[in-house]
């Protein structure tokens, strides 16, 4: 019986030491987990940038200048370039009737993404 008990105490001092790194294996990002509802607090004073604050307002300009979000916001999206087909609809039905197995599942893999 000591002997369990002596297992059982090393077992949850290892789990405790491993709960404990977890949570400082975090300390190097400017989110950090919390006991709380929403299980995260931040500080933005942790925050390390790769850019200089003259790059990030040029690349904000430029994102405004290029219609920032109300580009995408209003469906104006960019221009796709036509593909025009030259064969018709015929043409196209008979390709599909006719193309081998290995082309319809890779067809199909192509389509599903």
């Amino acid at each position: 019986m000591r002997k369990t008990r002596h297992t059982l105490l090393a077992a949850l001092t290892f789990a405790a030491m491993g709960f404990t790194a977890a949570g400082t294996a975090s300390a190097s990002s400017y989110i950090h987990s919390t006991h709380s509802e929403k299980g995260y607090v931040i500080h933005p004073e942790h925050f390390k940038s790769d850019k200089t604050r003259t790059q990030m307002q040029a690349e904000t300009a430029e994102f405004v200048k290029n219609g920032g979000t109300d580009r995408f916001r209003s469906s104006i999206y960019p221009p796709l370039e036509s593909q025009d087909s030259t064969m018709t609809r015929k043409q196209v039905m008979d390709e599909l009737k006719n193309e081998s197995p290995a082309q319809r599942k890779a067809r199909l893999e192509m389509m599903r993404g």
